[in-house]
């Protein structure tokens, strides 16, 4: 029976290896150096290069590397201000030095991270403390350490107003980035010594910086940096009350639009945003109101294709470790056999004994592994579910707040005498509750990433029927709208577009008579699976303009233009001897298609 044992520990045995694959530290380290610039040079770059990281290294199951990146993960979705990644990243890092034994310096890192993370309740006594800390516990040949802990420190004297320290800590953290010789980092320093002196209202040394990482952009071919750099000072010289200065720099940056980072151009939008409205031009000032808002959006949906990419491939490691598992269990199931048939020559009983032992733990083991994939697909079923009646509420909340909104103006309209200024109100109103009624629809369907485009525009239609009532006018709407579900991206213009249409010809198309008809029709071109026709038309008075009717400087064509261009859509005017008629067509993106 001691022959035995010994041959079960050594085959056994046979089956520890390969845990931990070695891994070449050098070409590891070459990536991080990489990844550290684009962190600053370009944040795009650092995101692919993440995700190339994260496939390269995944199958080696090492926790070092996984550490290490979640480090770098954490700076990334930092810069986005995506907290909860950031908190997520952080706790996934904690986990990992359970797993190995992580260098002090490395540690400090986490720590570092981690304080700036938890100052949420704004303490940033307590945070100089404990930064102060950690430098006199870090190695001072790691510098890059120390420089991100004086820019911690001179950010955080900043929001004290204590700027002659904040100055020092800058003057530190330029003095090692010169140390290091790595320009991508004296940029990033300059830049931060640009926004205190800004902070400061110091207008002449915050340019005297911002241009500094400017030469060091364009040195370098930093377009992205030198793009940010440029909407940097036109803010300096905006809120100094430059205009026409900082008017400049922004043209500098709209010329290179695909240049520029998401976030940069959020911030370009919010200046030029103000910029108009100093201007008192509150149409390019909403113009660009627009813009920051989808810039936000495109944020947003960044944000989420990075937690999406995190959970599949959290997803992917769970159905990695089940099929090691399995493997694992059909090895411990050959082994056992082996160990059987060398047994069965010396005593039989013993075999079959240990054979029926062996096939009752392994179908033990299977029963187990059922239930535990039962109970997993039990709670991503749970997910989804309240991930869908979140999204539901999420429209209901967004459906009150215009309804909210759309009272307001009713109630500011009340004190309203200029009769221009209650037609823009009324106008206005059409607008949200045009908007309030998809949020509704969506709201009140089953799947909740799709309005049903029949029901939703015979609701705006009677909704724009009682609005006009009191012209006291016999107007026939007609519909024809084929069983279509657009995506919200695509709901919301055309039923804009349909509600400045039909508020155009209930005001100008019917004067001087008391009936008339309006055809709407929506349908699918049969030719191409993804494109749509909506056509409109009236049998009024027609249009009799000097210039084409989308040409008119009016508030609501210049609505009806810019959705059709957010549409991507082709249009055309109707031909028809009386009346007015418009006929558009738009393609919808695969990935918007129900189908798919």
């Amino acid at each position: 029976m001691n022959q035995l044992i010994t041959i079960l520990i050594i085959i056994a045995s046979t089956s520890v290896c390969g845990q931990n694959k070695a891994f070449d530290h050098r070409v590891f380290d070459q990536e991080i150096d990489t990844l550290q610039n684009e962190l600053i040079i370009d944040i795009s770059k650092a995101n692919l290069r993440i995700r190339k990281l994260d496939s390269t290294y995944k199958q080696l199951r090492n926790p070092e590397i996984s550490y290490l990146l979640a480090l770098k993960k954490i700076k990334f979705h930092g810069a986005y201000g995506d907290l909860a990644r950031v908190k997520f990243e952080i706790n996934k890092a904690k986990r990992f030095l359970f797993f190995f034994k992580a260098k002090a310096q490395d540690k400090l890192y986490l720590d570092l991270y981690t304080l700036v993370y938890e100052n949420a309740n704004k303490d940033y006594s307590k945070l100089i403390r404990k930064v102060n800390i950690l430098i006199d516990k870090s190695d001072p040949i790691d510098r890059y350490f120390l420089m991100q802990c004086h820019l911690v420190l001179a950010s955080s004297y900043n929001e004290l107003g204590d700027f002659d320290h904040a100055i020092q800590e800058i003057e530190s953290s330029k003095k090692i980035a010169g140390q290091l010789n790595n320009e991508a980092f004296e940029y990033n320093v300059s830049n931060s010594a640009g926004q205190i002196y800004f902070f400061k209202n110091s207008i002449k040394n915050a340019l005297v910086e911002f241009e500094a990482a400017k030469k060091m952009a364009q040195k370098n071919k930093w377009k992205y940096l030198e793009q940010y750099s440029n909407s940097c000072i036109g803010e300096v010289y905006l809120y100094s009350g430059q205009l026409d200065i900082a008017k400049s720099y922004f043209d500098l940056v709209l010329k290179n639009e695909e240049k520029t980072e998401l976030r940069d151009l959020y911030q370009l939008y919010g200046c030029l945003e103000y910029y108009y409205e100093l201007k008192n031009n509150s149409d390019s000032s909403y113009y660009y109101s627009i813009k920051r808002n989808e810039t936000d959006d495109l944020l947003e949906d960044l944000r989420n294709e990075n937690l999406v990419f995190e959970l599949e491939k959290d997803f992917q490691l769970e159905s990695q470790k089940y099929l090691l598992d399995e493997e694992k269990n059909k090895n411990q199931q050959l082994r056992f056999i082996l160990v059987l048939i060398l047994i069965c020559i010396v005593i039989i009983i013993s075999v079959s004994y240990l054979f029926i032992r062996q096939k009752s733990d392994s179908n033990r083991l299977l029963y187990q592994q059922k239930a535990e994939i039962d109970q997993k697909n039990k709670e991503i079923s749970n997910s989804l579910s309240i991930k869908e009646s979140l999204l539901k509420e999420i429209h209901h909340r967004v459906k009150n707040n215009l309804q909210v909104v759309s009272s307001i103006l009713n109630l500011q309209a009340r004190n309203v005498k200029d009769p221009e200024a209650l037609r823009i109100i009324e106008e206005g109103k059409e607008r949200i509750r045009a908007i309030a009624l998809i949020h509704n629809q969506l709201h009140l369907n089953d799947d909740s990433a799709y309005v049903e485009m029949g029901s939703y525009l015979n609701k705006l239609i009677n909704q724009m029927g009682e609005s006009f009532s009191s012209y006291n006018k016999k107007i026939v709407v007609k519909v024809n709208v084929e069983e279509i579900n657009l995506a919200i991206d695509y709901a919301v213009p055309v039923g804009l577009i349909l509600c400045e249409l039909l508020s155009n010809s209930y005001k100008h198309a019917f004067k001087n008579r008391e009936e008339g008809t309006i055809e709407i029709e929506l349908k699918n071109n049969p030719e191409k699976s993804l494109q749509y026709e909506l056509q409109f038309k009236d049998n009024g008075v027609g249009y009799s303009g000097k210039t084409a009717f989308l040409e008119q400087s009016s508030t609501g064509v210049e609505i009806i233009g810019a959705f059709i261009q957010q549409l991507d859509a082709n249009y055309s005017y109707i031909n028809q001897e009386d009346g007015f008629g418009m006929f558009i067509q738009f393609t919808i993106a695969d990935r918007h298609s129900k189908d798919n």
